[in-house]
């Protein structure tokens, strides 16, 4: 028989050949990702609207001809009050059992110079046992001194000693009313909204 006649050689111990691999095809593409969604707006938030406020509900009831005005900003309520009740006014906030607002966190003033009253006093109240919180407001204009608050919040002290120096605001009754950031002999009120932003050439240091 010749070469090319003769039959494929049988593996060892009569075994079939092993298979040839299947063809396997190429992965498929992905298709590209949708593009990107913009993100929702944020929800409004209406920072005017009224929250329920426990202290400004009893002044409303117990000092209704105190109260000419209120306002609401960012969670929180402030009162307008006539000046001359607020110490009578503060202190039923202070000693009522429901309210107890025994921390005067903080005292500014505010200068609006076109009204006839052009400052406003302004005291944030909060009661560190019932987390009551509440901002009162009064007038006054340049000159005209407002009720001090030391004798029911002693840290009044420095905040209307602040005010005095920055703004040129006099309260009537304060212990010891000098100015407290400047010096004694400086003269005007820089955040007075006449002050100039860069102050008096006057006042300045001048380095040798």
């Amino acid at each position: 028989m010749s070469e090319e006649n003769k039959p494929p050689a049988s593996p060892p111990g009569g075994a079939e050949p092993p298979a040839p691999p299947p063809k396997t095809s190429p992965p498929a593409v992905a298709p590209p990702a949708p593009p990107a969604s913009k993100p929702a707006p944020p929800p409004k938030i209406d920072l005017k609207a009224p929250v329920d406020c426990l202290p400004l509900k009893v002044l409303q009831e117990k000092f209704p001809q105190s109260v000419l005005e209120v306002s609401f900003h960012a969670g929180e309520a402030t009162a307008l009050l006539k000046k001359e009740t607020l110490l009578e006014v503060c202190r039923h906030l202070k000693e009522d059992p429901a309210l107890r607002m025994d921390f005067l966190s903080n005292l500014c003033g505010v200068d609006f110079p076109d009204r006839e009253q052009r400052f406003e006093v302004v005291y944030h109240l909060f009661s560190l046992s019932k987390r009551h919180r509440i901002n009162l407001k009064v007038r006054a204009a340049d000159g005209e001194p407002v009720p001090t608050v030391t004798g029911l919040w002693r840290t009044a002290n420095w905040h209307e000693r602040e005010a005095f120096d920055l703004f040129g605001i006099p309260f009537e009754g304060h212990p010891d009313l000098r100015r407290i950031l400047l010096t004694d002999e400086w003269q005007g009120h820089p955040l007075r909204k006449e002050y100039p932003v860069k102050g008096y050439d006057r006042d300045h240091i001048k380095l040798r």
